[in-house]
């Protein structure tokens, strides 16, 4: 059984025990991302804000230098060989800067409102492919918990998100310039590197 045994005092004067559950203490979450700069981060945050007044949400909305378009998550709570691990895969990766698009406001997994792109935007598609490739036949392989579709967070409700039905918006469109190896832990982000998309596999020093 987890957690412990409390004992107090209640305002009738009487006494009582009960068992306390541990609070959950999430680790870092370690995953790739594309960086959304300015000005196009907040031009998102502005749209996540329109959408949640118009869906009637409540849920925690995404900080403007935080939008990224998520690629792939290695998990929770990894210890610093990994981290490196993913530093060197990152150099392997080339490519150029390419535009992506993305018109479809859709529900995602834990309460996330999300932005997709009905094209699926050949060029993301194209660098997810390889990234997960190079990632496949890499130390890094065990570690992968999702690879989904490329998208964009802009809040989280869990209450009503799960109940909203996809549909089509007005296209966001902007050029994608660099990609990141981000750590988020209790709403921070750090970036341990990034790299920026020029054709060749020079990293930037992290944030």
């Amino acid at each position: 059984m987890r957690g412990h045994p409390a004992f107090g005092t209640a305002k009738d004067g009487q006494t009582f025990f009960q068992w306390q559950q541990p609070g959950t203490i999430r680790e870092p979450h370690l995953f790739y991302a594309f960086l959304v700069e300015d000005p196009v981060n907040a031009m998102l945050r502005h749209k996540a804000e329109h959408y949640s007044q118009e869906l009637g949400l409540r849920g925690r909305l995404t900080p403007t230098d935080q939008m990224h378009i998520s690629l792939i998550g290695l998990g929770d709570g990894k210890v610093e060989a990994v981290v490196d691990i993913a530093r060197h895969v990152g150099l392997l990766i080339q490519a150029k800067p390419f535009d992506v698009c993305f018109d479809r406001l859709s529900a995602f997994g834990g309460g996330a409102l999300v932005l997709r792109g009905s094209d699926h935007s050949p060029a993301l598609q194209a660098f997810w492919r390889k990234l997960s490739a190079v990632i496949d036949d890499s130390p890094l392989k065990p570690f992968v918990t999702n690879s989904v579709e490329p998208h964009v967070t802009l809040l989280r409700d869990r209450l009503g998100v799960p109940k909203m039905r996809e549909q089509f918006v007005e296209p966001m469109s902007w050029m994608v310039r660099s990609f990141a190896l981000i750590r988020s832990h209790q709403g921070r982000y750090k970036c341990p590197a990034i790299w920026r998309l020029d054709g060749q596999d020079d990293a930037l020093a992290g944030m």
